[in-house]
């Protein structure tokens, strides 16, 4: 299969669509349809999930009910097997909690003429620092493939988590 032109359309697609759901309780749950029942993974928090199944378990017992996102940065690449690499930065608040920065990335592949969630990987960007001027936190996503007995990357993509506001 060859790279996908409309990777970039695709990734922002997408991730207007899954926030839609995943950002209303009462759509939560049909974020289900975006996930294969065995080949999914997640990693929510540092919390391993394999499957449709389980994935919607942590989902849908999230307890917050209201979510302020703001989307900084939308960064997508091509893959090889026709699917779609996707690296969000943002922030959010969920009900009266402070706002915080996260990194969310995708990978998308291809199944007739659509699209599943293979790999999901949530965290939020915190840190404990003591420091008047800390540097700013980052996120760097690779993806290696075999090659003989070692591995090349793929993939990569890096990002300042650096958030303008008004």
């Amino acid at each position: 299969m060859a790279l996908n032109p409309a990777y970039e359309a695709i990734g922002k697609g997408f991730v207007q669509q899954y926030y839609a759901l995943f950002d209303d309780p009462s759509q939560r749950p049909n974020l289900v349809n975006m996930y294969n029942v065995e080949t999914s993974f997640m990693t929510f928090e540092g919390i391993q999930l394999q499957g449709s199944k389980n994935i919607m378990e942590k989902l849908t017992s999230l307890s917050f009910q209201k979510i302020n996102r703001l989307i900084t940065a939308v960064d997508s690449q091509p893959m090889f097997d026709g699917g779609v690499l996707i690296n969000v930065l943002g922030r959010l608040q969920t009900d009266e909690d402070p706002a915080h920065a996260y990194i969310q990335t995708f990978v998308l592949k291809p199944i007739g003429t659509s699209f599943y969630v293979q790999h999901d990987v949530f965290r939020l960007a915190l840190h404990d620092s003591c420091d008047d001027d800390p540097p700013h936190a980052y996120s760097q996503i690779f993806v290696l493939k075999p090659l003989g007995g070692s591995f090349y990357c793929a993939h990569d993509i890096f990002r300042l988590n650096i958030h303008n506001s008004a």
